[in-house]
């Protein structure tokens, strides 16, 4: 801080007119004259009753030169702090240099009136500087004041300065830090000797962790939390389970010893992937947890627990999010270099998708598998992407366990009080490789020198301890309790997982009568007094209202707003989101409409209560992750994600490989999350035609997933209330329209309403007994090839549509294929090139049914999905029309 002549000039002013009414100077200004009240020399002895320059130099200005040195030790002094275990603490009385503030040259005795320092308002220039260092350049640094609240920078200054920077445990609380410390390492090193050589991902090193979630756990009472619920990678995740999720060890060690066998539907995981939930009881209050499952993709689950969380805390009435927690525990070099991370950050703060904050534990072993740091991240600290939402970092040594469990404790009140994701820094070290068959010393010889040579955090923390009695019993009876459960495995013989479950084959009630129909359609288009919407959207309204009319035809849009209707309508919740979703990207849907003269949104689910149409962020990982974990939590509930284009679900294929097709065989974990990811060749180039079909049907096995490609607005409507009403909870993914969200023959007659899903659909075109050849197909081709076929007057080709690609719908099929007695062949059309859409899939399934000979027309095999030029798509789509029906 600058202070020349003219700002002590400035300065004396403020001062007289504060001396002359408080009130005249702003609230900051006053908090900062207020401390030179008690001066001896605060006396005016100029001219006019001002002061002089000298009582300015000599006060004034070296108090404003130690504010300043204040304010860098709240900014900077996180970089001084004792965070690394493995290095030497700094050996000066400072850590920042006095000469910056000119403070260098003045008296350590002197006494100074500090504003705002919590706790102090008198005292020398060594004092301040002593408290300053303790509470931000200890073993505790904190990166917060760039918050722009400052509630929360002030929350937390205080408890840093008031405690100078160290926690005050009790003797209780100092043994329960040492137990859980002594289980973290007993376990480990347990299964080290035990289970030597085999993956675990240890938590040496980080063994704080088990004590911060303990306390946690015990503090989460005080604050009325009923629930917590995790999402970590792997390492220490075995440690997690065992000691804070209560785990027995018996199915801890069934595991390691591969006891667990199943020779039926459940493939199982790697043991460090799995899932598991307990209740426990703290101060006579229950408490739920989960850790829920994650595959080797790290932070992959980061979006899923945040769904899960906000599908929890809506179950459970909790609106303001602060009965139900999310805890996220990361590694360093994860955290900083997935995009996954940001992403689901970026969600913390939006409506739609808030779980009032999270608490974000990095296990900082400050080495990604090989790759050192300054390899991994271009900023600071691995945690700085938090600074895109102003969260606080606490970074805290891992070797100092009461200041990690303080840090923990900090981290979940700023979360309770303020609503906002806080992260805790553990800087440690990983004690072996990066899983226990690796040999670190290879890349970093020094660093593991070091760590062979470094003390256990238990080892350092029993030297506080004077009682060695009590340090024997806690060892001993853990020990004791993984011994005998060792035992107990070794005697045991193997057990089965349960099995999976099946798709149902007879047809779910998804009909509505026409009163209902009508009732909800008035209901949603009938728009509240006083709010104008735009004239079109208004003629919108009108045409869905007349859509009921007469015999009625309903098209796309209004079959899929009458779906959710029905189903909010009986009560069930329905939460579809994705980019610009609300009015649809095609403006289609306009879920939610604008008043023109105030700009006021109006959902035309309001009145239901128990709908959102949610506009999703510009992401794809993060948001299908979140709606994957939503709908996980409430299987009663319809949940849909909607791809702006059917491609982008790209940038989520770590979420549908790893989570939706494969949840329920590795983990037993079911979704009924639907993904609508429209699809169709009209000329949009690679990018915005394919949904790339034929990945999902890659994924298809032991009924994991439903694919469908429906035709009509019934159809689509059928099949969104199939899967809410029927009993069986599996995922869907619908390649939904585009051009043919208004293509008339789309729209489907009321009477179509009170039907059910056809999952293949015959031609009611022709007379079966001349049609000679069929051709099967799926989408949008079907209405060109029907167009092609009536304008060239073909009687002896018919056309049938597979609404349902998986489950394969054989017995239709067939069911369909004998109403065809002279047919002599089979021909399977699609728009996509022959290595893509449904050919692959569907080819070897067609001969399993039939032995009529079978072909492909299709467009040419290619690396890229479609033709970026127009003339080129109506060629080849030209082309394909003409191969299938030739004049």
């Amino acid at each position: 801080m600058d202070l020349s002549l003219q700002s002590a000039a400035y300065i004396e002013k403020m001062y007289q007119k504060y001396r002359q009414d408080p009130q005249l100077v702003d609230g900051k200004w006053r908090e900062f004259l207020q401390q030179f009240d008690d001066l001896p020399s605060a006396q005016p002895t100029g001219k006019d009753g001002y002061f002089t320059v000298d009582f300015l130099a000599e006060d004034f200005l070296n108090n404003a030169k130690v504010e300043a040195m204040i304010d860098v030790f709240r900014r900077r002094g996180h970089l001084y702090a004792q965070l690394d275990p493995l290095k030497q603490s700094p050996i000066t009385d400072t850590h920042l240099n006095l000469g910056n503030y000119e403070l260098d040259l003045v008296d350590r005795q002197q006494v100074f009136y500090p504003a705002n320092l919590s706790g102090i308002s008198k005292a020398n220039l060594s004092e301040i500087i002593d408290v300053l260092n303790r509470s931000y350049c200890g073993t505790i640094g904190v990166d917060f004041v760039e918050i722009n609240n400052e509630e929360r920078v002030i929350w937390i200054r205080e408890q840093l300065e008031k405690n100078h920077g160290r926690p005050q445990f009790n003797q209780a609380e100092r043994q329960r830090i040492l137990q859980q410390l002594i289980a973290a390492d007993s376990f480990e090193r347990f299964l080290h000797t035990r289970y030597l050589g085999q993956k675990r991902f240890s938590l040496e090193g980080c063994d704080v962790l088990i004590a911060m979630l303990d306390f946690i756990l015990r503090d989460a009472a005080r604050h009325k939390i009923g629930e917590i619920c995790i999402g970590m990678a792997h390492r220490g995740r075995l440690n997690v389970l065992a000691n804070f999720m209560q785990k027995n060890f018996t199915e801890i060690f069934n595991e390691f010893e591969g006891s667990v066998a199943d020779s039926f539907d459940i493939d199982g995981d790697v043991k460090y992937h799995l899932a598991f939930d307990s209740r426990v009881t703290v101060d006579q209050q229950q408490i739920d947890l989960c850790l829920l499952p994650n595959p080797s993709h790290l932070e992959a689950v980061n979006p899923v627990l945040e769904g899960y969380v906000r599908a929890k805390q809506r179950v459970k009435g909790d609106n303001l999010g602060k009965k139900v927690l999310p805890i996220l525990i990361h590694g360093d070099a994860s955290f900083s270099g997935q995009g996954v991370v940001f992403e689901t950050l970026n969600l913390s703060k939006l409506d739609a998708y808030s779980t009032g904050g999270t608490v974000h534990i990095i296990i900082n072993n400050q080495i990604g598998f090989t790759t050192d740091q300054d390899c991994a991240r271009s900023t600071e600290y691995c945690s700085d992407i938090v600074k895109a939402i102003r969260a606080p970092v606490f970074h805290v040594n891992a070797d100092d366990p009461e200041a990690a469990v303080w840090t923990a404790l900090m981290a979940l009140s700023y979360r309770q009080r303020f609503a906002s994701d806080v992260v805790v820094d553990i800087v440690g070290y990983r004690r072996y490789g990066h899983n226990e068959g690796d040999e670190p010393a290879f890349t970093q010889p020094l660093m593991y020198r070091k760590i062979a040579n470094h003390p256990r955090v238990v080892d350092l923390y029993r030297q506080q301890f004077t009682d060695s009695d009590i340090d024997q019993q806690l060892s001993s009876s853990y020990k004791n309790e993984l011994e005998e459960a060792y035992k107990q495995v070794k005697n045991s013989k193997p057990t089965n997982n349960r099995r999976g479950t099946k798709l149902p084959s007879s047809p779910v009630k998804t009909a509505v009568d026409r009163s209902t129909l009508e009732r909800l359609v008035n209901k949603i288009t009938t728009v509240p007094e006083g709010f104008t919407v735009h004239p079109k959207i208004d003629k919108i309204f009108a045409n869905r209202r007349a859509m009921c009319d007469g015999d009625g035809m309903i098209d796309w849009a209004l079959a899929e707003l009458l779906a959710i209707a029905t189903l909010a309508d009986s009560g069930r919740h329905v939460r579809l989101s994705g980019q610009d979703s609300q009015r649809g990207t095609f403006s289609s849907r306009h879920a939610v409409v604008a008043d023109v003269e105030t700009g006021d949104s109006w959902p035309i689910f309001s009145s239901f209560g128990t709908v959102d149409i949610i506009n999703s962020p510009l992401s794809e990982y993060g948001a299908l992750g979140f709606e994957f974990g939503y709908s996980i939590v409430d299987q009663q509930a319809l949940t849909l994600w909607e791809a702006q284009f059917g491609d982008f679900a790209n940038g989520a294929q770590i979420i549908i490989d790893q989570f939706v097709v494969s949840s329920e065989a590795k983990w037993g974990q079911t979704s009924g999350l639907v993904l609508l990811l429209p699809h169709g060749y009209e000329g949009m180039g690679p990018e915005h035609s394919n949904a790339r079909p034929e990945r999902f049907l890659q994924l298809c096995g032991n009924d994991n997933i439903q694919v469908a490609n429906p035709t009509t607005s019934a159809q689509y409507f059928h099949i969104l209330r199939r899967q809410v009403l029927r009993n069986i909870v599996k995922p869907l993914i619908i390649m939904s329209p585009k051009s043919l969200l208004r293509h008339p023959k789309v729209s489907s007659p009321l009477v179509d309403f009170s039907g059910q899903f056809q999952e293949v659909v015959d031609d009611q075109q022709v007379n079966t007994d001349k049609v000679k050849r069929l051709i099967l197909c799926s989408g949008k081709i079907f209405y060109e090839l029907e167009v092609r076929r009536s304008k060239l007057k073909i009687d002896e080709v018919a056309i049938i549509r597979f609404e349902q690609l998986f489950p394969f719908p054989a017995e239709g099929f067939v069911e369909i294929l004998n109403r065809y007695p002279q047919v002599s062949d089979l021909c399977w059309v699609q728009e996509e090139p022959r290595n893509m859409g449904a050919w692959d899939y569907i080819r070897p399934r067609l001969l399993e049914t039939t032995e009529l000979p079978l072909t492909c027309i299709g467009r040419k095999m290619a690396g890229t999905t479609a033709e970026g030029y127009t003339k080129a798509h109506n060629i080849a789509q030209n082309r394909i029309l003409t191969e299938a029906l030739p004049t």
